[in-house]
C-alpha cells in the first residue's frame, strides 16, 4: 500500500486546481480594483462587491477577517442602495428622537405613495429589487452550504425588507403591512428578544385596558372588585393572553370585547414564537 503524508492529504483536500486557484486570483485582484475606482454608482458597487464575496468564498471556503469585512460592507451598501431607490433622500440620522423618526416614516411614506404614479420609476425599482434579491439569495446558498448560520440570518432580514418593499411597489398594502408588523414584533422571526419585549408591553396594555374597562363598569360588574389592585389586571391579561384560562369573569361588552382580542392576540404570538423557533432551528441546520 503506497504511503501518504498528512500535508499530501491536506494539500490535496483543500486546494483546487492551480489554473482555477489562478484565475480567482485574478479575478479577485481585478474586482478589488473596480471596487475602488467606483464612487458614486451604488448600483455598481453592490455588483462588484456581489462578485467580489463570491470569488472569494470560492477560494477560502471559510470566513475570513478579509471576507466578513467585504461581507459587512456589501450588506452596507445594499441597504443603502434600496434606501435610495424606494425613500426620500435626506433621511435623518438614527440617533434623532422618537418623534423625529415618527416624521421620517410619514415623510417616507408620503415619499413612496408619489413614486406610485410614476409607472416608469415603479418598474425601475422593481427591476432593481429584484436584481437585489437575487444577490442576497446567491450568498444565502452559499452560506447554507459552508453552515455559517449568522450569516443565513443576516441575510434572511435583509431579503424580507426586500420583499417587503416589493409588496409596496406591487400595491400589495395589506402584506406590506403585515411584513411591518412581523418585523416589529419579532425582526421576521428571528428574534426572541424583539417578541419578549412585545409579549411584556402586550401584558401591560391589556392590563390596562381591563382596568379600564372596569372603571367605567358598574360597581357590581367589575372583573376585579379592588380599582387598585392592578396586579390582578396584570395576572388576568397574563393567563388570558397564554391561553391559560381567564382568571375574571367579563360582563360588560367592553370587558369581552378587550378580552376577546387579547386571547386572539395571545394565539398570534404564541404563533409568533414558533416562527421563531422554527426559523432558527432551519437557520443552524
Amino acid at each position: 500500500m503506497e504511503e501518504f503524508s498528512l500535508n499530501q492529504i491536506k494539500g490535496f483536500l483543500c486546494s483546487v486546481a492551480p489554473e482555477t486557484k489562478k484565475t480567482l486570483q485574478n479575478f479577485d485582484a481585478f474586482l478589488k480594483s473596480e471596487l475602488e475606482k467606483i464612487d458614486y454608482d451604488q448600483e455598481k458597487r453592490l455588483e462588484v462587491l456581489f462578485y467580489l464575496l463570491l470569488t472569494k468564498l470560492q477560494m477560502a471556503s471559510i470566513e475570513t477577517p478579509e471576507i466578513r469585512k467585504y461581507f459587512c460592507q456589501f450588506l452596507e451598501e445594499m441597504k443603502k442602495s434600496t434606501v435610495y431607490v424606494t425613500y426620500e433622500k435626506n433621511i435623518e440620522s438614527e440617533n434623532t428622537f422618537f418623534l423625529g423618526r415618527i416624521s421620517n416614516v410619514t415623510k417616507n411614506i408620503n415619499y413612496r405613495l408619489k413614486i406610485l404614479s410614476n409607472k416608469v420609476k415603479v418598474n425601475q425599482i422593481r427591476a432593481f429589487l429584484q436584481v437585489c434579491e437575487y444577490y442576497i439569495h446567491s450568498l444565502e446558498q452559499i452560506y447554507k452550504n459552508l453552515s455559517m448560520s449568522d450569516r443565513v440570518m443576516d441575510l434572511y432580514v435583509v431579503r424580507m425588507d426586500i420583499k417587503r418593499s416589493v409588496h409596496f411597489f406591487n400595491r400589495r398594502f395589506a402584506l406590506y403591512v403585515g411584513f411591518t408588523i412581523f418585523k416589529g414584533i419579532s425582526l421576521y422571526g428571528t428574534s426572541f428578544g424583539r417578541l419578549a419585549i412585545t409579549c411584556f408591553s402586550s401584558i401591560i396594555l391589556f392590563g390596562s385596558i381591563y382596568w379600564l374597562a372596569d372603571f367605567f363598569a358598574p360597581a357590581n360588574l367589575r372583573m376585579i372588585d379592588d380599582l387598585y389592585n392592578y396586579s390582578g389586571y396584570l395576572f388576568n391579561s397574563l393567563t388570558t393572553i397564554t391561553g391559560l384560562g381567564i382568571d375574571a369573569s367579563p360582563a360588560t361588552w367592553l370587558q369581552r370585547l378587550a378580552m376577546g382580542i387579547n386571547a386572539i392576540y395571545g394565539m398570534v404570538v404564541f404563533g409568533m414564537l414558533f416562527n421563531v423557533i422554527s426559523t432558527k432551528l432551519s437557520m443552524n441546520n
